[in-house]
C-alpha cells in the first residue's frame, strides 16, 4: 500500500466519530426500552473506523481497484460488515427477551447504513428486517481482522476510551494495512454490497416497495 495521505487519515478520524455516534445512539435507543440491557465498547468508533479502512483497502486490492473511489453503497455495506464482525454492542442481561436487544448490532449496522444512504428504517417491514438481520447480517465473519484486533486488545486492556492520536501512536495503521481476504470473506462482502446496491439504486424493486410501505410488494 502507498503511504497514507493526510486527507485520508483525517477521513478515518471523521468516520470514527460518525460510527461512535451510531453505536451510542443504538445503545441509548435500546436501553431506553430495556434499561441496562446493553453496553458498548468504549473505543468502538475508532476501532470500527480503522477496521473499515483496512477491509476496504483489502477489498480494493483483491478487485484491482486500489485507486478508485468507493461508491456510497459499498461504503454502507463494508461499514455494516465491520460493525457485525466486531459486534461493539454487548448484551449485559442474563436472559434476552427483547428482539431489540438480540439484534443490537444489526440495528447499529443499519443505523450506520441509514446515515450513509438516507434510508428510513421506520418504513422497513419488521418481518423483512428480521430476515435481513438473521439471514444476512448475522452471518458476517471477517477473520482477516484478527491480527489487528489482537494488537488492539493487547495495547488497550482493559478496554477504555482512547483518542485518535493515541491509537495512531500505539498501533500504526499503515503497519497493519496488509489484510488479505479469503474466498469466504470476499463472497460475504460481495453479498452485502449487492444488498445495499439494491437498497440504493433499484427503484421499483420489491425491496423498495417494502421500504416505502407497499404491503402488496408483488404487485
Amino acid at each position: 500500500m502507498a503511504p497514507e495521505s493526510p486527507s485520508r487519515k483525517e477521513a478515518r478520524k471523521e468516520r470514527a466519530g460518525i460510527i461512535a455516534r451510531c453505536v451510542d445512539e443504538s445503545v441509548a435507543f435500546i436501553n431506553g426500552r430495556v434499561p441496562g440491557s446493553v453496553r458498548s465498547h468504549p473505543a468502538a468508533g475508532l476501532l470500527a473506523s480503522n477496521c473499515y479502512f483496512l477491509v476496504s483497502d483489502a477489498y480494493k486490492l483483491r478487485r484491482g481497484m486500489q485507486n478508485s473511489l468507493t461508491h456510497k453503497y459499498k461504503v454502507a455495506a463494508l461499514t455494516a460488515a465491520v460493525i457485525m464482525a466486531l459486534r461493539p454492542i454487548r448484551i449485559t442481561t442474563g436472559i434476552v427477551t427483547s428482539l431489540q436487544v438480540a439484534f443490537a448490532n444489526q440495528q447499529c449496522s443499519m443505523r450506520a447504513a441509514q446515515a450513509l444512504l438516507g434510508l428510513d428504517l421506520e418504513k422497513i417491514d419488521a418481518d423483512f428486517l428480521r430476515r435481513l438481520y438473521v439471514s444476512v447480517l448475522d452471518r458476517v465473519e471477517l477473520p482477516c481482522l484478527q491480527n489487528y484486533l489482537s494488537a488492539f486488545e493487547t495495547a488497550f486492556n482493559p478496554p477504555r476510551a482512547i483518542t485518535f492520536e493515541e491509537i495512531e501512536q500505539t498501533i500504526p495503521f499503515e503497519a497493519h494495512n496488509v489484510l488479505r481476504l479469503n474466498e469466504d470473506e470476499l463472497a460475504c462482502l460481495e453479498g452485502l454490497i449487492n444488498q445495499f446496491a439494491t437498497l440504493e439504486a433499484a427503484y421499483g424493486h420489491p425491496f423498495y416497495r417494502v421500504l416505502f410501505g407497499w404491503r402488496n410488494w408483488w404487485s
